[in-house]
Formats: structure tokens, C-alpha cells, sequence
């Protein structure tokens, strides 16, 4: 389409629509080129309607140029259902409204962007779920769950989003909006068409259709009664292609809570014996089946995250199911577990089986089964565990002949492959690993996808259980249908849309599986080179951190753990960890014509906070903030370094300098004077920078170093500069519990690196990691080294190994072993200790830093404070205060927002409890907001009594 005729569209949409809602940029449609599949196509653009007034506007014009359309959610999908040459119409930003619940007749009408984890979440108060439940919740929206008839972990209890489904409301391609039940003239022709051609081709129906209640391939042809069409089955897992689904009534179920659940993990030494014994368990009437495999087990084993809940594992299993059972109480629950273990006996079962009852437990098997996909494609390299034929279902008495056939079929094609899922409907995700780049790689994707929609075809089972035909699928339809059942799809979707614009491509007259020109990853794929700062040897450079995001878009969760903040507070995906990898590898891959120095970049890097929650959140390790500072070296390198740069990542020095007058250095920071030289030098005034202290911590620590001391507290510039007292508090606490604790300024330029590190001036921070490590090695050879500032302890923790000259590698990985934080020092001194406390009661609310959160938890912090004799010690789920050092003085209006999510809100629901904190920027985050705040350390000195009995160690 001529460029003068885009101008035309753009101009009309936002004329209807609004100009913020509407974004044909270079950059927007780049980020909606790609989903979580293999493939990647550019859109004409992309839309966010606000209502369905919106929607239909949008259809309307589209049909005036004759553009295609594409309803997309969160982007999730796995077959390349929501990339296609169309206007993208994301409802994930807007359309979220739950619009009335009948509780009596457990019914919900909700609009079609409404995330299904918030929706269930909003319902549980009624004691009511929706009972699909796929592993992607968190983020699918409920037109995206209708679009793919999602289903899940639970289908042989629920079925599939089809068989909940009471009404829906669509926008056919001419932009008439329409309930699906109404009687409208489009809609009886429509009705008409669709009993004629089931009656015309029902007995190939019977036969074609496959022998499986999980299968989402065609149009639903065999769930239509010829006498009464209800176009419902039709739009379930019809992928767009009919119209745009903007409201829907559901129907809902009752919700189970952990109570009323019960796990088993059973464990077998082979793949068949385990699928083999699946169809024997069925006959207990569990609720689920799911399976995980050992490549899947080991990539959880090695997260640093997601390894903390692998205490349901006992030993190295080849295969472990995943058995649940429903039941009204503990009686019921105990009784279907032994018969459980009764039938295992009586089938030779001899392997480990361990129960989860508490509902800790159970979370702890749920979080990494439904991890699933992230973490087998945290595996480094360009060989990759792909989905392609992942999806496939056979009737569960057949799984384990398919499952030998796939092994035959990827052996011979010389790879090897994992597996997970849902073992209860014979619907295993089968992942072969290969690397799309090579030529043998496109060869064994297209071998393999052939050879095993034969094995499903012949098993009675379907290319698709769940995730949908979209591209990697579509081409087999008729190998699946046949050619008369395959025409008869074709005309139900002429009848809903006559010039094929709605999500073309799918389903039917699909584009080949392989077609280079449409895949995200094939031999043509290049990357320019760089030269990076860290050393990204081990993910094959920073081209292939980057490429670790697989699309999956858990970053996009919004209600719970920290990544990703500044999408919880936008909603927006070039603020997903997902956006800016994708920003990134777009950029290296030459998609954008100026590389990491291109414009388009800067706003996407500016509004991450570098949190590093995507590091321990994202299945697969993305770690972003890390990726950023090395963008940022890079786009310096080419467009040289803002003043703004320079300022905040030298705030040691700034600080060092201010030390030398502290009074009038506080004086000018308050003063109008100074903040007009601040606004001159472009530096933020929304909120106050922090005071120096009238006196340096370093001024009142010992001058000698005691050669017996336990430990050495490594003085930070907050510490050192602002906050002396929490220093003083440290040292107030050894000084009671007779613990010998040495202090060191560090010598590179006295800072560990950390404001150089975020503000991307890694050269900087790299001179001051070599500095400290050289200085430590030599002069502090062992010994615990302890850390207030959080930010400071992650960069000697996660910087510094891959940040150093390479000489020194070594020697900062073992120093990065003997990093702790002073809280996690403590509670392990202090438990050999008979101490005094001031016993008061306290409420204590703990925000934890999110690098703490992200690199070693705040179990330790938890631990010393709950030491305190009569302290209820609470932790807030706050995710990320938004301070993040100088992003919350930099992006101040949206630095509140964040903090206003959940963070504030949490304080002020406890308005005489204690609140602490130790990271600096979220104390100052809070204090900002009008609360006290402390750093722990400040309250355990506090609690202690100063007494000389308290220097006797028990």
C-alpha cells in the first residue's frame, strides 16, 4: 500500500480513535512483529481501542481500505497466531472491564482484554473460578483463551474455554457488532451455511475429526448440532479469523482451594513406563496429570530462582507425574492418595512418590510445571528446545506408542528432544531441539513437523490440543481434514469474512511451516558485531542474551513479584523486559537502521529500572538490567555521554566533594538558587535529593584493622556520605554481641561501581572493579564480606565476574562467594548468642530491595528480625519501590505510580507498624510518601540491650 495511502488510514484512525492510541511507527510495529512462536512478520500497524465503539471504528476503516485485521491479547501464542502483514488491535491495555457477576448462576460477562489470572482473582472473593486454566493466566486475556480455546493443566475435570462459554459478542469484518445468538440477517445466513455443511459432511465429520476431546485444529464442526447452530464452537480456537471477540458471558465453576487439594509426585526411571501407567491412574479420577521430564527438572535444578521450589524432587527421576486430586477434606484427600499408592504397587511401581498438602507446597509444584516453557528455553546457545510440534494430542490410551514414535522420528533426524504437560489428555508439549540458523536445522523443522502429524493422524489424535494452528501448524490442515471437510472450513470463513481480512493466513491457505521470509530465526539471520564491556561469552554474546527471550511474555504478568514495573504501571510492551530484548535483537540483527545508536532506543532502555527481577523471574534469565548498561555504553560510543550520565553515575565524587561543607552543600541543594542550576544542568527537581550528612561514617570507625575480626564491612557511598547512622547501628550491635567486624573503604575511587554501572559508563565501572578486586584479593583474602546497601552487595555479586579485566575473573567469582549482606551476617553470629532484647511488641513490615529479591532473597533479613523477641515481622508483596538510584528523580510522575500499585498501599493499611527497608532508594521512595522508615540493622540495634551479659556467648 502506497505510503500517501498509510498516511490516510492513520489520519482516519486517529480521528476515531485518538493519536495515542494509534502507532504506525517503525519501532511499535517491530515489537508486534514477533510473538512468543518462531515467526516474525511486520504489521501495517498497531491500535489499542479504548471500548468497543473503538473496535468497530476500526473495523470499519480497515474494510473501507481493504486492510486485514488482527485481534491480538497478550501475545503469547506459540504457532504465530498473532503476527500477520495487518493492523494489530492489542485490547491488553484497555478493554479489561468485568462488566457483572451473577454468583447464583455462576456467570461472568467480561470484556475480551481482561487478563484471566486478574479475573479469577476478582471471582475467588465469590468462591468462583473460570476453569480453564492455562500455564499463560498470568497474562492471557480472555478473547486470546477464546481465540485458541485454551484450556490447561485441569481439562479432564473443565474441558476446554469452548464448553464455558454461554454468549459472545463479536465485530465481524464489516464492523457490524453482533451477540452470536442474535437474530440478524447476517447471522441466519451464516447459521444456514454452517447446518449445511455439517449435515452435508457428517459422517466425515465422524470419521475425520480427531479421536480426542483436546483438539483446537479447523473449525468445530463436530461440536455443531445441524438443528440448533450455535456459532459459539465455531469462534472458540477459530484464531481471528471470523471476527473480533470484544465481550463474552462465561460460565463459571467452584473454586478449589489448596484445602481441597492434593498432589503426588510420582516418579518413574522411563518416559513409557510413566505414560504407560497414566491411563491405570485416570481410572482414580484425579484432576490432573501433568508430566516433566529430566531436561526439564535439570533447567530448573540450575535457576537460580525456580530452584528454591524443587523440594517436591527426590533424587534424579527420568519422568515425575504430577498427580491431583480434588476432595472435601483431609479424610477424602489421604483416602485418594492411598489408593493411589495401591495402584502403583499393584502396577510395580517402585519408584519415589512425594505429597504435597500444604498450600506452600503445592505452589512450589504448580510455579515450576508452569514455567515450563521459559525454562527449558533458558538453555544457552542457538539449539533450542522450539516449539513446533509441542502441541500435538492423541486419546491418552495411544500416548505411549506416539511418544516412541517421536522418539524414533527425532533420533533419526539426529537430535533429541524434551517433554512436559498434560499427560491426563494425551496432549505432551514435545520440544526438539535445533538450531533454526543452519540449513540441517530448517531441513529437521520441516522433517520432523511432517513425520509426526503422520504419527498423530495415525494414532486418531490432532496436530494442535491446545495452542492453536496459527503458521507452524496451518499448512497441515487437510493432511489432518482432508480436502472436503478442509473447503468446508473455507466457506464458513467466506461467510464470516468475505474478503479475507480477518487474520488471513490462518487455519486455512496457510503459508508453508518454513517459509524463510516469515521466520524469526533462519540461516539468513545476521548479527553485526560488538564490542562488549561484560563478558557475554557463555550466551554466545550479548546477540544471544538477548535472543534468550523467547516471547512467552511472563514479564507481563501484573499483580505479583517485581518483574517487570515499569509495564505494571504503563501496560505498555515496549516496557516489558520482552519489548526491550526484542528492542535489542532488532537492533543487532540490522532491523533498525542505526543499530544501538538508533533514537527509537532510547525511550524503550530510559524506563527500565534496571531491577533485575527479570534475572530470577523470567523463566528463561533475561537479564535486562544488565543488557541495558552495556546498550548504553554502546549508543555513548556512537552519540557520546549526557551530562545527566555523567552526574548521577558519579555521585561519589559529587558526594565526596559536598562532604568537604556539608552544611552549605545542603543548603545549596534546598535553596531556589540551586534548583534553577539544577533545571539549567537538566537534572530533575519533582523530588528532593538526598542530604549529606554533617560527618562521614568513615570518620568514626576504628583506623586499625583487627586481625581477628570475623568480618569486613565494605563501607558504601550511602553509608559513607548520607546515612551514617545505619553504619553506627552495625557497629553498635558488634560492639553488644562481642562480634569483631573490621570496616574498608573501598579503594576504587571509593564505590563499588554501582551508579557508573546503571548509568552505563562501564568503562568507569569497569577501573573500579578491577581496583576492588585487586585491593580485596591482595589484602582481604578471606572472611565474610558484609554489605548494607544492597545495590552495592549485587554489584561485587553479579557484576564484578563479568564486568573485570579477564585476569581478574577469578578472583572476583570468589569474592562474589564470600559476599553476604550484614543482616544475613548477623542472624548466622547471633544464633550462638544469649542476648537481651527489649522485648516490646512490634509489628515490623518488611519491603525487601529488588536486587536482594532477585539475587538472594530476603530470607535473612526475615531471619534476623524475627529474632526479636515479641516482633511480628510481615513481608510486603510490593514489588519495586520505583526509586531504582536516579530513576525516580528522573521519571518522577511514573517513578509515584509504580510505588502507588502496591508498595504505599500496603504501608498504609498498617499505619503503626514499623516499616524497613534496606535499600537506600526505597527508603527514601517511602519517606517521600510521608512514612518513617529503617533500614533492619536500625532495628535490630534498637531491640538489643546494652548490658555486659550480653558479651557472653552461650
Amino acid at each position: 500500500m502506497a505510503t500517501h495511502a498509510i498516511q490516510d488510514v492513520v489520519n482516519e484512525l486517529e480521528h476515531a480513535i485518538g493519536n495515542e492510541q494509534v502507532k504506525f511507527d517503525r519501532m511499535t510495529r517491530l515489537l508486534f512483529s514477533t510473538d512468543a512462536s518462531n515467526y516474525q512478520i511486520m504489521p501495517i500497524g498497531v491500535t489499542f481501542p479504548r471500548n468497543t465503539e473503538d473496535v468497530i471504528a476500526i473495523h470499519e476503516i480497515a474494510a473501507k481500505y481493504q486492510l486485514p485485521l488482527l485481534p491480538r491479547g497478550a501475545g503469547s501464542s506459540l504457532a504465530g497466531q498473532t503476527v500477520n502483514e495487518a493492523i494489530v488491535m492489542d485490547f491488553s491495555r484497555h478493554l479489561r472491564r468485568v462488566c457483572g457477576v451473577n454468583a447464583e448462576e455462576r456467570t461472568v460477562v467480561v470484556e475480551a482484554g481482561m487478563v484471566l489470572g486478574q479475573l479469577n482473582q476478582q471471582l475467588q472473593a465469590l468462591g468462583l473460578m473460570f476453569g480453564p486454566d492455562p500455564a499463560s493466566a498470568d497474562r492471557a486475556v480472555i478473547g486470546g483463551c477464546i481465540g485458541n480455546n485454551a484450556s490447561g493443566s485441569h481439562s479432564i475435570v473443565y474441558g476446554m474455554t469452548a464448553d464455558h462459554i454461554k454468549r459472545l459478542e463479536i465485530v465481524m469484518a464489516s464492523g457490524e457488532k453482533v451477540w452470536l445468538d442474535a437474530q440478524t440477517a447476517s447471522l441466519k445466513q451464516i447459521r444456514a451455511l454452517v447446518s449445511k455443511l455439517v449435515a452435508q459432511h457428517q459422517d466425515e465429520i465422524t470419521a475425520r475429526f480427531p479421536k480426542t476431546f483436546r483438539t483446537v485444529a479447523g473449525y468445530a464442526l463436530n461440536k455443531i448440532d445441524p438443528d440448533d447452530v450455535n456459532l459459539n464452537w465455531l469462534l472458540a480456537g477459530s484464531e481471528g479469523t471470523l471476527g473480533t471477540i470484544v465481550t463474552a458471558e462465561l460460565k463459571l465453576v467452584k473454586f478449589r482451594p489448596a484445602t481441597e487439594r492434593r498432589l503426588a509426585m510420582v516418579h518413574f526411571d522411563s518416559l513409557r513406563a510413566s505414560l504407560e501407567a497414566t491411563p491405570r491412574i485416570l481410572e482414580l479420577e484425579p484432576s490432573a496429570i501433568e508430566l516433566m521430564d529430566a531436561f526439564l527438572l535439570d533447567k530448573t535444578r540450575k535457576h537460580a530462582e525456580y530452584s528454591r521450589y524443587m523440594d517436591f524432587i527426590d533424587g534424579y527421576p527420568e519422568v515425575v507425574l504430577v498427580v491431583e486430586f480434588y476432595g472435601e477434606g483431609d479424610r477424602e484427600l489421604s483416602s485418594k492418595i492411598d489408593k493411589l499408592k495401591d495402584k502403583l504397587t499393584h502396577l510395580g511401581h517402585h519408584g519415589a512418590v512425594t505429597i504435597a498438602e500444604t498450600p506452600q507446597q503445592q505452589a512450589n509444584v504448580w510455579t515450576v510445571r508452569k514455567a515450563g516453557l521459559g525454562l527449558l528455553l533458558s538453555q544457552r546457545g542457538d539449539t533450542k528446545p522450539i516449539a513446533f510440534v509441542e502441541d500435538a494430542a492423541v486419546p491418552v490410551e495411544q500416548l505411549a506408542d506416539y511418544m516412541d514414535d517421536v522418539a524414533d522420528v527425532v533420533e533419526r533426524e539426529g537430535t533429541t528432544f524434551a517433554v512436559y504437560a498434560h499427560a491426563s489428555a494425551g496432549c505432551l508439549h514435545v520440544r526438539p531441539l535445533i538450531n533454526l540458523k543452519t540449513e540441517e536445522g530448517r531441513r529437521q523443522y520441516r522433517n520432523i513437523a511432517e513425520a509426526l502429524t503422520d504419527a498423530a493422524v495415525k494414532y486418531g489424535g490432532t496436530v494442535t490440543g491446545e495452542h492453536g494452528q496459527g503458521i507452524a501448524r496451518g499448512e497441515f490442515t487437510e493432511k489432518l481434514f482432508g480436502p472436503n471437510l478442509t473447503n468446508a472450513f473455507r466457506q464458513i470463513k467466506a461467510a464470516f469474512d468475505p474478503d479475507n481480512r480477518m487474520n488471513p493466513g490462518k487455519i486455512i491457505d496457510t503459508p508453508r511451516m518454513d517459509d524463510a521470509s516469515k521466520m524469526r530465526y533462519s540461516p539468513e539471520y545476521k548479527v553485526i558485531p560488538l564490542q562488549t564491556r561484560y563478558d557475554w561469552t557463555d550466551d554466545g554474546g550479548l546477540s544471544g542474551a538477548a535472543e534468550m527471550c523467547n516471547g512467552a511474555g511472563v514479564c507481563r504478568k501484573e499483580n505479583s513479584g517485581t518483574m517487570c514495573p515499569s509495564y505494571m504501571a504503563t501496560l505498555d510492551e515496549q516496557h516489558a523486559t520482552r519489548g526491550r530484548a526484542n528492542a535489542l535483537r532488532l537492533a543487532m540483527s540490522g532491523r533498525l537502521p542505526q543499530g544501538l545508536g538508533d533514537a527509537n532506543l532510547k525511550p524503550i532502555f530510559d524506563l527500565c529500572l534496571s531491577c533485575k527481577a527479570c534475572k530470577a523471574e523470567c523463566p528463561s534469565s533475561v537479564d535486562m538490567a544488565r543488557m541495558k548498561a552495556e546498550y548504553l555504553a554502546a549508543s555513548y560510543d556512537i552519540n557520546g555521554v549526557p551530562l545527566k550520565a555523567r552526574i548521577f553515575g558519579n555521585i561519589h565524587r559529587i558526594d565526596k566533594i559536598g562532604s568537604l561543607a556539608p552544611r552549605l552543600a545542603n543548603f545549596v541543594l534546598r535553596n531556589p538558587l540551586g534548583l534553577s542550576i539544577a533545571k539549567t544542568l537538566g537534572l530533575p527537581t519533582d523530588r528532593p535529593l538526598p542530604m549529606l550528612a554533617n560527618e562521614r561514617f568513615s570518620k568514626s570507625t576504628p583506623r586499625t584493622q583487627n586481625a581477628t575480626a570475623e568480618a569486613t564491612l565494605i563501607i558504601d557511598t550511602f553509608t559513607e556520605f548520607n546515612h551514617p547512622e545505619i553504619g553506627q547501628a552495625l557497629l553498635r550491635i558488634a560492639h553488644i554481641t562481642g562480634l569483631k567486624l573490621n570496616m574498608m573503604r573501598l579503594p576504587g575511587q571509593g564505590c563499588c561501581g554501582r551508579p557508573a554501572i546503571s548509568q552505563g559508563l562501564l568503562d568507569n565501572a569497569k577501573n573500579m572493579a578491577d581496583a576492588n578486586v585487586r585491593y580485596i584479593a591482595a589484602h582481604i583474602p578471606d572472611g565474610a564480606l558484609i554489605f548494607l546497601e544492597p545495590s552495592c552487595q549485587s554489584a561485587f555479586f553479579d557484576d564484578y565476574p563479568g564486568l573485570v579485566s579477564a585476569d581478574l575473573r577469578d578472583a572476583a567469582r570468589k569474592i562474589a562467594e564470600r559476599v553476604m549482606s550484614a543482616e544475613a551476617w548477623l542472624a548466622d553470629q547471633m544464633t550462638d548468642q544469649t542476648l537481651h532484647w527489649d522485648e516490646q511488641s512490634r509489628h515490623i513490615l518488611l519491603h525487601g530491595h529488588c536486587h536482594q529479591k532477585a539475587l538472594w532473597s530476603t530470607k535473612h533479613t526475615l531471619r534476623l528480625l524475627r529474632a526479636i523477641p515479641g516482633a511480628q515481622v510481615e513481608e510486603i508483596d510490593s514489588g519495586c519501590c520505583g526509586v531504582a538510584g536516579s530513576f525516580g528523580y528522573e521519571h518522577y510522575e511514573l517513578s509515584m505510580k509504580i510505588a502507588n500499585q502496591r508498595l504505599l498501599p500496603a504501608i498504609e493499611k498498617h499505619p503503626q507498624a514499623i516499616v524497613v527497608a534496606p535499600g537506600t532508594s526505597c527508603r527514601a521512595q517511602i519517606t517521600d510518601a510521608g512514612h518513617n522508615v529503617w533500614h533492619p540493622i536500625e532495628i535490630v540495634a534498637q531491640a538489643l540491650k546494652d548490658t555486659s551479659e550480653n558479651l557472653t556467648r552461650s
